[in-house]
C-alpha cells in the first residue's frame, strides 16, 4: 500500500483544479469531457490509488474525483490515506456502487459527495465548481450518515 507523509503546511494554497482517479479509461474520458465543457481545470489523472497518492502530493488539487473499485488500492483505502495526508481534501466519489452501505461508508469516511455512474453532466459540473469556489456542498444523501 502506498503512503504519503502528512501535509506539512495546511495553509499552503491548493492548485485550483481536479484530479481524476478511475481505472477505466472511458470514465476518465467522460469526466474530462464534462469538466472541459465547463472550463474546469484538470490537473492530472490516475488509474489507481497509488498513482492518486503520488499525484495528489505533487499537484495538490482542490478536488479529487475518485472511483471506489480499482486495482492496487481501492477508493476507500485511497480516500483514507488522502484524508490522513490532508484532512481538507475535497473528495467526490464517482462509482457504480450505489448500495446504501457504500454511500454511507464513503460519506462517513470523509467524502464530500457521492455520484452514481452514469452521472449527469450538470451535476458533476455544479458540485466541482462549488468546491473550487470554496462553497459548502451539502451532499444529496444526508440520511445515509445515520446508517450503521
Amino acid at each position: 500500500m502506498g503512503t504519503i507523509s502528512p501535509f506539512n503546511d495546511l495553509n499552503q494554497p491548493k492548485n485550483r483544479g481536479v484530479l481524476i482517479v478511475d481505472d477505466q479509461r472511458i470514465m476518465r474520458l467522460i469526466l474530462t469531457s464534462i469538466l472541459n465543457d465547463a472550463r474546469i481545470p484538470i490537473l492530472g489523472q490516475a488509474t489507481n490509488g497509488l498513482e492518486a497518492l503520488e499525484l495528489y502530493a505533487q499537484l495538490k488539487p482542490t478536488v479529487v474525483l475518485l472511483d471506489l473499485v480499482m486495482p492496487m488500492m481501492d477508493g476507500f483505502a485511497t480516500m483514507e490515506k488522502l484524508l490522513n495526508y490532508d484532512p481538507k481534501t475535497n473528495i467526490v466519489i464517482c462509482s457504480s456502487l450505489q448500495q446504501k452501505f457504500f454511500i454511507s461508508r464513503a460519506l462517513k469516511t470523509g467524502a464530500k459527495e457521492f455520484l452514481v455512474k452514469p452521472f449527469r453532466k450538470e451535476q458533476v459540473q455544479t458540485i466541482v465548481n462549488r468546491m473550487l469556489l470554496g462553497t459548502n456542498v451539502i451532499h444529496q444523501y444526508p440520511r445515509y450518515l445515520m446508517l450503521d
